[in-house]
């Protein structure tokens, strides 16, 4: 029987270098996974906090309370935004002319604007190195609401009159106050259910750290910003 012709040296060639292939391969996905926990085991140990639905000043041990949290998957310039607050804001949230209609004046405020029009579960990260992040967010505290005047005519009935920017991070704003916002991550987790759980930790331009948590679903609103002529 005719088994035909074996080139065994072109042969064992070919499957040494198929061998050296599969090992490289290995080495290249080995590396792949080992970076990808490198990072998961990263990102988990800046998560692993819980300040039950508030922020905290890193410097002071500042602990502030978030009562409330609101989200407009609408918004009107196509991204979602979301508004935690220690007051209440209703189905939704107007402001034009300098006039606030909140149902009750909150004390302390993070607003964040995301860059998609929709979000969901994952990992989110902010720079104010580069002109393109995934949010932008305002952290205020120490809020006074009430009227305003103008040359002794009342303006409007429900003016932010005192506030004090906590954080404060945006693409494109160039400013050297302390309270810029350097870098910022923040990670949702069962989004829309309610399990649902944002943490977020801001590194500002003085060095200090800002982190925060919301633990439960956010409430739909609207939130409404006229530009409009005030006089």
């Amino acid at each position: 029987m005719n088994l035909g012709y074996i080139d065994f040296p072109h042969a064992i060639s070919a499957t040494m270098k198929m061998s050296k292939l599969f090992y490289y391969l290995q080495l290249l996905i080995l590396a792949v996974f080992i970076s990808s926990c490198g990072q998961d085991e990263e990102h988990s140990e800046l998560f692993d906090f819980d300040l039950n639905n508030g922020i905290s000043l890193e410097s002071t041990n500042e602990f502030l309370q978030l009562s409330m949290s609101y989200v407009d998957t609408l918004y009107q310039w196509d991204t979602v935004h979301l508004n935690l607050n220690d007051g209440a804001a209703g189905d939704s949230l107007v402001t034009g002319c300098g006039n606030w209609n909140y149902e009750v004046n909150p004390t302390t405020t993070v607003e964040l604007w995301f860059t998609d029009t929709w979000v969901e579960d994952g990992i989110y990260g902010f720079s104010s190195d580069v002109v393109a992040n995934d949010f932008g967010i305002i952290i205020r505290k120490d809020l006074i609401f009430g009227p305003a005047y103008e040359f002794g005519n009342f303006i409007v009935e429900n003016a932010m009159i005192s506030q004090n920017t906590l954080a404060r991070g945006f693409t494109n704003v160039s400013d050297s106050e302390p309270s810029k916002v350097a870098n910022a991550y923040m990670k949702l987790e069962h989004w829309n259910t309610s399990d649902q759980m944002m943490r977020f930790v801001l590194e500002l331009q003085n060095g200090d750290v800002v982190r925060g948590s919301y633990s439960g679903m956010f409430q739909p609103f609207r939130r409404i910003e006229y530009d409009s002529d005030c006089d």
